[in-house]
């Protein structure tokens, strides 16, 4: 499943400030209270910083994210509200965050008048990882793996003289 930028940050927002605030959202939205949520956090010196929201039924629920519980208490006790603290998923869960490992993705390429799915490329390049050298390759598919993986093109063959 992909996430949503805001998905992202909110989650990255409650693991770095942990101590959270979760409100309600009025019918209308916070334009009402708006004017104080800024002023408060501006009093204290701090941006407005928002974690992951939660839908429940017909109410949806705001989080507000917080360095340490004093300021996280103080909001509270000025908007209402839940309090609670942010706690990683403990080891045998499944991370609800971004994923930590990357994994480049590839456009398809058009090698000997054939098409080079992303899947082949990345096969091609788990296969040139795993051998010694290369005896023998055409010249496109050295070009392929001289732009995709300059790191490798050490284990390809000497270039033929032209002529």
């Amino acid at each position: 499943m992909s996430r949503r930028k805001s998905e992202i940050t909110g989650h990255m927002n409650e693991r770095d400030f942990p101590h959270l605030v979760e409100l309600e959202l009025p019918p209308g939205g916070f334009r009402d209270q708006s004017f104080e949520l800024n002023a408060f956090h501006h009093e204290r010196g701090i941006p407005i910083r928002r974690g992951r929201g939660r839908h429940e039924v017909e109410q949806f629920y705001v989080r507000f994210c917080f360095p340490d519980a004093a300021i996280a208490d103080a909001f509270r006790k000025r908007f209402g509200g839940m309090r609670w603290t942010y706690s990683p998923p403990t080891s045998g869960q499944r991370p609800s965050g971004p994923r930590l490992r990357y994994q480049r993705s590839y456009s398809p390429r058009i090698v000997g008048g054939k098409v080079m799915t992303p899947a082949d490329l990345r096969r091609l390049h788990k296969y040139m990882l795993e051998i010694e050298g290369v005896d023998a390759i055409s010249d496109e598919m050295r070009a392929v793996v001289e732009s995709e993986w300059p790191e490798l093109a050490h284990k390809l063959p000497p270039r033929k003289p032209q002529g």
